[in-house]
């Protein structure tokens, strides 16, 4: 029989129940919460795919040795040796004057020397936006010197080493300048004064002059000095020893060198290119054989 002093006694019961429950299902839905977080914010880390690039060799060319003003004479027609008033560059109508204005760096629409090129031609590149300042370019003599070892000729992104010939283009400020190939010293030859720059060796030539990144049709030109040096166009300085005994006729430039040093066609293993990703992760992505680019001539 229920009484009044009973009812009370009998909802308190039910009451501990209903908590236990209602705390239950508090801790459910925290643990659903906790176990969603930690599931969400969980991921997994794949490593950056290396890029591919693929290319193709082409010899036999041949192209002027732009960016080297000593191997340039202005167009027009001029009278060989020339008096010395016609070196006054400052003076409008000279040969001087024509000289700087199309020979000099950032001009490059004067008549240049001639000189044997090889090519490496981007074919493909995978991913398609691979920056040029990401493609290293080394140019390594092997056990070229009489030390042994290895020495560096070149080393430089694509991007410092970027010309583009016939138009008003000068190197990048960063230009890689010449080093040595064994014992021969591409800077220091001739004095330096013009061959210290990359441009004497070779040079990278975008196909598209407003792109940024890596593209099929980008070629790395390579001047290849396999026997002679390259002819001036005029004997021009009338007091040059070996214009005096050419009597103005074309002479061998003898005030320094262009080129891939000739032993680099004699052995395979003598000169290497090494085409690099710079990014992460680092990656070799070419290695070329120097000899292969030119048939070897002997000494």
């Amino acid at each position: 029989m229920n009484t009044p002093m009973n009812r009370p006694r009998r909802w308190r019961r039910r009451s501990r129940g209903a908590v236990s429950e209602i705390i239950g299902a508090v801790l459910l839905v925290g643990l659903t919460l906790t176990a969603g977080i930690i599931l969400w914010s969980f991921r997994i880390y794949t490593p950056p795919a290396p890029p591919l690039v693929s290319f193709h060799l082409g010899s036999g060319g041949s192209n002027p040795v732009w960016g080297d003003p000593t191997d340039c004479q202005p167009q027009g027609n001029w009278t060989y040796p020339l008096q010395s008033s016609q070196y006054a560059w400052w003076t409008p109508g000279t040969w001087g004057y024509a000289w700087f204005n199309q020979c000099y760096p950032p001009n490059v629409n004067g008549n240049f020397s001639q000189l044997n090129t090889s090519e490496i031609i981007i074919s493909h590149a995978s991913p398609t936006n691979i920056p040029l300042n990401d493609i290293g370019f080394d140019f390594v003599c092997n056990n070229a010197s009489s030390s042994g070892g290895t020495t560096v000729l070149v080393s430089g992104t694509l991007a410092s080493m970027t010309w583009f010939p016939g138009s008003s283009s000068s190197p990048a400020p960063n230009a890689p300048k010449l080093g040595h190939c064994g014992n021969f010293n591409a800077g220091g030859y001739g004095g330096g004064a013009f061959g210290t720059l990359y441009n004497r060796l070779g040079m990278f030539i975008p196909i598209d002059g407003n792109s940024s990144v890596l593209e099929a049709g980008d070629t790395f030109l390579l001047y290849i000095h396999n026997g002679g040096w390259p002819m001036d166009y005029q004997c021009v300085d009338p007091d040059l020893y070996g214009c005096f005994l050419n009597h103005g006729n074309p002479i061998l430039d003898d005030d320094d060198y262009h080129g891939a040093p000739p032993w680099c066609f004699t052995t395979p293993s003598a000169c290497t290119i090494y085409l690099t990703y710079l990014g992460t992760p680092q990656t070799l992505l070419a290695t070329i054989p120097v000899y292969s680019l030119a048939p070897p001539t002997g000494p």
